[in-house]
């Protein structure tokens, strides 16, 4: 029997064959392209300048995170202990993390941005028992509280120092306090940051020669495929934050 189809009935059946093949076969876009324009990023807490419970993640985390917009990149941060997040980066299980001053150690397995920040690391002791240091030899036989892969320059057990290093600082501040160390190192700000939330401010001080001066920035692995794509976006979205003047607002804003 021959069957005769009416132009609708021939124009349905064609729209139905037409709409099953596009369900089958979808259109393809750019293969994954938002994860394109994303950083995942280590961070941790460092008042004032990052710190999770920081307005805006603090200044230095607005810095980046604006940077990369800038650029059409979005971050994500992650916070955990430094040390976990140094390792992490460096097994490319993060694109990057931040704030780190550069050392020849780091330089081998990290590629650094443009400098975000320059910083001064001190001594802070107690108020008690004044430090008065002029010569890296003078701090020598101290016991000094540390942070797990921090740099505090030419401060390093290698050298004959001897470091009481922590997961955290405000560990450190403690023992200070009770007496259980002698001095420790930190960047001042954060020093004092520390002593405030701490309730330290009338037992504990700084001497105000510091250990290091030093700027810090972004590092990403330098095992990561796209650990130049990701720093060269960085640097442009901060030269660009300088030039605007937004750069200075932020740090301002601290």
């Amino acid at each position: 029997m021959i069957s005769y189809f009416s132009p609708s009935r021939l124009l349905f059946r064609t729209l139905f064959i037409l709409t099953a093949l596009a369900l089958c076969f979808p259109v393809l876009g750019p293969v994954n392209a938002q994860a394109a324009d994303k950083v995942v990023l280590a961070n941790g807490d460092w008042e004032p300048y990052q710190g999770e419970k920081l307005p805006q993640g603090g200044p230095a985390s607005q810095i980046v995170r604006e940077a990369f917009a800038s650029q059409g990149w979005d971050v994500e941060f992650r916070y955990m202990p430094w040390a976990r997040g140094l390792s992490l980066t460096q097994e490319v299980q993060t694109d990057g993390t931040m704030l780190y001053s550069y050392n020849e150690e780091r330089g081998k397995n990290f590629l650094f941005s443009a400098p975000i920040l320059v910083l001064e690391t001190v001594v802070f002791h107690r108020k008690d028992k004044p430090l008065a240091w002029q010569n890296p030899e003078d701090l020598k036989g101290l016991t000094l509280g540390a942070v797990l892969k921090y740099d505090y320059g030419f401060v390093t057990e290698e050298a004959g120092y001897t470091l009481d290093r922590v997961a955290s600082n405000v560990f450190n501040y403690r023992k200070l306090a009770a007496g259980r160390i002698d001095a420790l190192m930190e960047e001042r700000l954060v020093g004092l940051a520390a002593l405030e939330s701490e309730g330290f401010t009338d037992t504990l001080t700084y001497h105000p020669k510091p250990i290091k001066s030093a700027p810090y920035h972004l590092i990403v692995s330098r095992n990561h495929p796209r650990a130049q794509e990701i720093i060269a976006a960085f640097n442009q979205g901060l030269e660009q934050l300088k030039q605007d003047g937004r750069l200075e607002k932020i740090l301002q804003s601290r």
